[in-house]
């Protein structure tokens, strides 16, 4: 049993680590295109260093979480940053694609090992100390999209004065929120002992095993990781091309910036709801008609008046990450405490698997169509998929 004042501690812990390197990550965000540009790499040589990170991402992420459930996941995370920091001094000191191409696969690693760590670990004490889930969860993805917005908006200013020198802050912020959880925090305090590389591929193979027989055995598990899989078609799409998109309607790209501010604060409205105090049957409900909102402005999107297509475009936005929120709330309620690592992490490489197929057929479409039927295409799958999964849900009553 954790006592009530150390899993508030390392709640405190994780939040201001989370904001530092959130801030830390964004700061390139909003200029990464023009950044990677003025190095002389092209937009298809930005695709595929894209593609390597989602790659390094997938192959390493559901290990990664094994590893984690096993051992220290403050030692995971600490490990994860060491992976971001180099990641940063290689995109300072290379101009060549392929170093280029290294730095983001080093930048997947990183973010694979962060999986299920302590954010993990922290759920797991919060449901031995009978303490809020949800609120948690909340705060956190309120933290990080705040942080998003501080971090990417300082960011497309400050380029334009130092250049390439604002990763240096965002090595400084790195270590900083290192330091904080290597000190502040305090994690699991089981002794372990050393023991061989088939021995740890033994025990990963078991903790594997564990997990998939857990997932099988509960609907909800499986239903939320297929929502994450298909739910990667809209946010990809979207990450990717809604600048794209908005440039073949002839919105002024000087506007983005705002449209990036708006997208962050529906982000923070929509994890501001409070999933937990919604019972498993009007849970259900809420995900029907979310869905049925979707299938209603599908075709609005094709409209030519730009005024309604935004308000119709940011529906889209929030429905979405609604649906997220509701999928990472109900993942981590019924998920058990001994695999929660290894099965979140198998939850983010399912969604990565997703990205990355997303991303090869958008590839491939892009050369035969315009990009605004590249987006129809992808949201509609999303959205047909999704609400497949809904109504799964609901006929179930998995809670």
């Amino acid at each position: 049993m954790v006592a009530k004042s150390s899993v508030i501690k390392n709640i405190y812990t994780y939040y201001v680590s989370l904001v530092l390197l959130t801030i830390a990550i964004s700061l390139p965000h909003s200029v990464l295109t023009v950044l990677l540009l003025a190095k002389g790499i092209t937009l298809s040589q930005i695709m595929i260093i894209q593609a390597g990170y989602s790659f390094a991402v997938l192959i390493s992420e559901y290990p990664s979480g094994l590893i984690a459930d096993m051992y220290s996941k403050k030692m995971v995370f600490i490990c994860s940053k060491l992976f971001l920091l180099l990641m940063f001094c290689l995109v300072i000191s290379m101009n060549n694609f392929w170093m280029l191409l290294i730095a983001w696969f080093m930048y997947g690693i990183s973010s694979a090992l962060d999986t299920g760590t302590i954010e993990a670990e922290i759920i797991n004490q919060l449901k031995l100390s009978g303490m809020q889930i949800d609120k948690f969860i909340s705060n956190s993805n309120r933290l990080n999209f705040i942080a998003l917005l501080i971090g990417s908006s300082i960011g497309s200013f400050i380029y334009y004065a130092i250049g390439i020198k604002l990763y240096c802050i965002s090595i400084i912020l790195t270590i900083i929120s290192t330091i904080c959880v290597g000190i502040f925090y305090k994690g699991e305090t089981s002794e372990k002992t050393k023991i061989s590389l088939f021995e740890i591929l033994k025990r990963m193979l078991a903790q594997s095993k564990d997990g998939i027989k857990e997932m099988r055995k509960k609907e909800s598990l499986k239903l939320m990781i297929a929502l994450t899989f298909v739910g990667q078609f809209f946010f990809q799409t979207h990450f990717q091309l809604w600048q794209a998109l908005f440039l073949s309607r002839g919105i002024n790209k000087h506007n983005f910036y705002l449209f990036y501010v708006v997208f962050q604060l529906l982000s923070i409205v929509a994890y501001s709801i409070q999933v937990s105090k919604v019972s498993s049957n009007k849970l259900g409900r809420h995900f029907g008609i979310l869905a049925m909102l979707l299938i209603l402005f599908l075709g609005l999107l094709k409209t030519t008046n730009n005024i309604l297509f935004i308000l119709v475009y940011i529906t889209w936005v929030f429905i979405f990450t609604v649906f997220d929120f509701i999928s990472n709330y109900i993942f981590a309620k019924n998920v058990s405490n001994e695999r929660i690592s290894s099965l979140t992490s198998l939850k983010s490489s399912c969604g990565r698997v997703g990205s990355l197929l997303c991303m090869l057929e958008s590839g491939l479409i892009l050369k035969l169509t315009s990009v605004s039927n590249i987006v129809i295409i992808n949201f509609a799958f999303a959205m047909v998929m999704s609400t497949l999964i809904v109504i799964r849900y609901m006929r179930n009553g998995a809670g």
